[in-house]
């Protein structure tokens, strides 16, 4: 059986290696041009402190590649900021009692694993892989002190496949150790492993690791050998050992791609896009200070004679050089002179770097690091409208295949490790969904806050014609959609229920009002007539005192 599987994996990890190849000459243009401290193409490369930067001339795509980095760390999963909620699909049972306040607190509890672990520094680096090479890894494994524990894989130490669905679900990956590195990480090894360790050898030896889908598994046993998952770990040479047969519950890779063609399974990013304009600044750049060069330290004509004086030619401020004064001809004189146009040059230069800026979205990003103290999320939309149009696929395809397996993966180690409330059971077997909340997603969503904030002033000029035009608008529903793509908690909004109770008692008491206020009313007005008739003079000759003589006039009649 262990033979097996290391046959299969050696031989699936030879075919990815094999489909892999085209795209590993356009990396290593984009590492030695962009980011020349990624990308690893062979076992010798692990921990050489070699100096990368060589090829570099002018930096700008570097750093406007630094700067998308950052834009989109701050942009999309600042840890300053909650930057994603949870959501049902079943708008109003996110209303009823309870449910809003469960998922908030799962939300905060998620946040806190992510903010406990190493995640933040690890997708800052994710992000300029994704950019400059257009696609990006990293694993996401479980650990019994911080939960969570992510390792960012460089361009060239993996290898990918997709389902049929185009989803990334097959990772082979790398590694360099040593024995020692390997009698600590694994049980079983072969005896040489042992030999080594001992004499603290330093010798590195190459280990792959090996996750796809499992074929045959029984989900109703929580072995590691029945996981959806299957990880293999198998060392390279020494016989082709099976170090450790594992498996995981979920996909623990985050493999994002920039933009995908076709059926492609590695991404294009705006690295690629760059490449030719990168080509030809370095190029220019190269030209540019080889002419200004030749125009302060040209190449000189020095007269023979000039060896026979017995003095040594230099150009070098201040020094002498001894010449024959009586010659016609001058001793030393310049090859060619040239003068170069170097502003002109210069202006090329600018035009070349800010192509390069606006591959990378330089502008836009930058004014996204500010938005936080200078303008709100509707003002960054209103100024950098078309921009983030282009960025929408990009942040949909990220939230599909970043944010999305990875929130699913850290929720199901979390539940593993018993670090989220029961569910409810109103939530049992409903589908969840993940809403992004960061402020580059919620700049996107300003439109819909524009168009709710437009369609109710127009509302509230046609009221002033005709009043029952408000009749038209749900008022509730607009404030609960407007907080959810502001980014405010549901845990401070009431549920539907318990609002319309506080309405109800506050109908009652609004009636019970209202009959107390009538009943004063009536008895306020019998209070006054009692009043006025008990200062009414019954004797006087007057309409009051006629009218009952009169009613006493047919007693006395009788009486007689």
């Amino acid at each position: 059986m262990e033979k097996e599987c290391v046959q299969h994996v050696l031989r699936r990890f030879h075919e990815l290696e094999k489909e892999r190849r085209t795209w590993e000459e356009q990396w290593k243009e984009i590492a030695a041009l962009m980011l020349p401290n990624k990308g690893k193409w062979s076992a010798e490369s692990h921990n050489k402190g070699f100096k990368k930067h060589g090829e570099i001339v002018d930096s700008t795509a570097l750093y406007a590649l630094r700067i998308l980095a950052a834009g989109m760390h701050g942009g999309l999963s600042s840890p300053a900021r909650p930057w994603f909620r949870f959501a049902l699909k079943d708008k109003e049972l996110e209303q009823a009692e309870g449910i809003g306040k469960w998922l908030q607190d799962t939300q905060e509890r998620v946040h806190a694993v992510l903010s406990g672990s190493n995640f933040y520094p690890t997708v800052h680096a994710h992000y300029a892989e994704l950019a400059g090479f257009g696609t990006a890894c990293f694993l996401i494994e479980e650990d019994q002190d911080e939960v969570i524990r992510c390792r960012n894989l460089t361009i060239g130490e993996y290898y990918l496949d997709c389902d049929a669905k185009g989803r990334v679900d097959t990772l082979y990956h790398t590694m360099s150790m040593n024995a020692r590195q390997i009698m600590q990480r694994f049980e079983a090894y072969p005896e040489r492993i042992k030999e080594l360790a001992e004499k603290d050898s330093l010798q590195t030896f190459t280990v792959i690791h090996a996750i796809e889908p499992r074929v045959k598994y029984d989900p109703n046993k929580i072995d590691a050998r029945n996981r959806r998952y299957a990880s293999y770990y198998v060392l390279q040479g020494q016989g082709n050992f099976l170090l450790e047969e594992d498996g995981y519950e979920e996909f623990p890779a985050c493999c994002p791609r920039w933009d995908v063609t076709g059926q492609d399974v590695y991404g294009r990013g705006p690295g690629m896009d760059a490449l030719p304009d990168v080509h030809m600044l370095q190029r220019m750049r190269q030209d540019g200070l080889q002419a200004l060069e030749l125009e302060i330290n040209p190449p000189m004509n020095v007269s023979n004679s000039l060896r026979n004086q017995g003095g040594e030619f230099s150009l070098r401020p201040g020094f002498a050089n001894f010449v024959d004064m009586n010659s016609q001809l001058p001793s030393i004189t310049p090859t060619y002179q040239i003068q170069a146009n170097l502003q002109a040059l210069d202006a090329y230069l600018q035009q070349i770097r800010r192509q390069i800026g606006e591959h990378f979205y330089k502008d836009l990003f930058l004014l996204l690091t500010q938005s936080d103290k200078r303008m709100t999320a509707t003002e960054v939309y209103e100024r950098n409208a078309e921009k983030l149009l282009m960025l929408g696929p990009t942040l949909e395809r990220l939230r599909s295949e970043l944010f999305q397996p990875l929130i699913q993966r850290v929720l199901g180690i979390m539940k593993r490790y018993g670090k989220i409330l029961p569910t409810p059971p109103l939530l049992q077997g409903r589908e969840w969904e993940i809403e992004m909340q960061s402020s580059l997603a919620l700049a996107q969503k300003s439109t819909d806050i524009s168009a709710i904030e437009n369609i109710m002033a127009f509302a509230g000029n046609l009221a002033k014609i005709s009043p029952e035009v408000l009749d038209n608008l749900d008022l509730d529903e607009m404030l609960v959609h407007n907080a959810k793509l502001l980014g405010v908690p549901l845990s401070l909004l009431r549920g539907r229920e318990q609002v319309l109770a506080l309405r109800e008692v506050r109908r009652m008491e609004t009636a019970q009002n209202m009959q107390e206020q009538k009943a004063w009313q009536i008895l306020e007005k019998g209070t006054a007539m009692a009043k006025e008739l008990s200062e009414v003079d019954l004797n006087s000759k007057n309409l009051a005192g006629s009218l009952v003589e009169s009613l006493q006039a047919p007693a006395k009649t009788e009486e007689e």
